[in-house]
């Protein structure tokens, strides 16, 4: 997909000190006695049980990823991620894009393809100031969302923060084959709707979704004072999965690295539940149920919580 014409210009953007990891937090501390405004009295909360943190992080879940449309399972990679970064210097550029391949070796993103070789599919765009704030980047109309459904599009242009991502899906059968029509012609996207692939499965879906493109456009100047760790990260959370942004008038039920141009101090990489999400994207059923994957990555994340609680010596 081209997309650097749009960027002539572009800002330098000074390579940001590796900065180590925040020291993981106890997300289930002891309870703390909080004092009621109305009569004073003292009133004591409990942590969530297992059931219900579980259950937390299932609809955090559900929030992240783009819900994808009636009878269509969650979109991922097929081939090996292979990353592009424009609009600043080839240094930090190419330290973004080794962290994203680091990324997606790490999470098993990249294991149903060598990563060796691999053909860009991955565009992550410094914006400079001269092209504007992100809500001017974008319109209904603009070319580079024309292969996006009406409402893939408006998910795009209405984004909150100084970010624009979006993903390029196509439709396969179960067997990762294209689907086509009654007389065999290719189908997919809006011309899909009407196939209907038989499938003796109440489980699985007929089709799966392959993401075969995904670009993340972030204003320069708003990448100031991050690490290139935290952009990179950022940027995979992004692409990876297609994942949507944070609403930033709700509070996530655990850090994410999808808070970076939220917070006042945003995580430093990847967290616990961010791993989660992906390594168990890459880990369950290209072609399983939507609600299999929320299940699923909420299992792991909860598992993840369990562990660094218990390295860190919480209860």
């Amino acid at each position: 997909m081209p997309v650097s014409a749009l960027f002539l210009a572009s800002l330098a953007l000074a390579a940001q000190p590796e900065s180590s990891p925040a020291p993981v937090e106890d997300d289930n501390p002891v309870p703390e006695a909080q004092r009621s405004e109305s009569d004073g009295r003292i009133v004591v909360e409990a942590p969530p049980t297992a059931r219900e943190r579980r259950r937390e992080l299932r609809r955090m879940a559900r929030d992240v990823i783009r819900r994808p449309r009636a009878g269509r399972t969650v979109g991922s990679y097929f081939r090996a991620i292979c990353p592009k970064v424009f609009g600043i210097p080839d240094r930090p550029a190419k330290a973004i894009e080794d962290r994203m391949k680091s990324n997606a070796e790490e999470l098993g993103v990249n294991r149903r393809d060598q990563s060796s070789n691999c053909r860009h599919n991955v565009s992550v765009i410094f914006v400079p100031p001269e092209k504007g704030p992100a809500e001017a980047w974008l319109t209904y109309e603009s070319d580079l969302l024309k292969h996006l459904l009406s409402f893939q599009r408006l998910r795009v242009i209405n984004e909150k923060d100084p970010v624009r991502a979006w993903g390029h899906d196509v439709v396969r059968t179960s067997d990762g084959g294209q689907s086509q029509d009654f007389v065999g012609r290719s189908i997919s996207q809006a011309a899909d709707f009407g196939n209907r692939a038989f499938f003796a499965s109440r489980l699985l879906s007929a089709t799966m979704v392959e993401i075969v493109g995904s670009v993340v456009m972030i204003e320069l100047e708003s990448a100031q004072g991050k690490t290139l760790h935290q952009l990179a990260d950022y940027a995979s959370m992004r692409s990876f999965a297609n994942t949507a942004a944070i609403d930033p008038d709700t509070q996530p039920s655990a850090p994410t690295i999808l808070t970076l141009f939220q917070d006042e101090d945003p995580p430093e990489e990847l967290t616990a539940f961010d791993r989660a999400f992906i390594s168990m994207l890459y880990d369950t059923s290209r072609n399983a149920l939507k609600s299999r994957f929320y299940g699923n990555i909420a299992t792991r994340a909860l598992r993840m919580e369990q562990e660094d609680q218990a390295a860190s010596g919480g209860d």
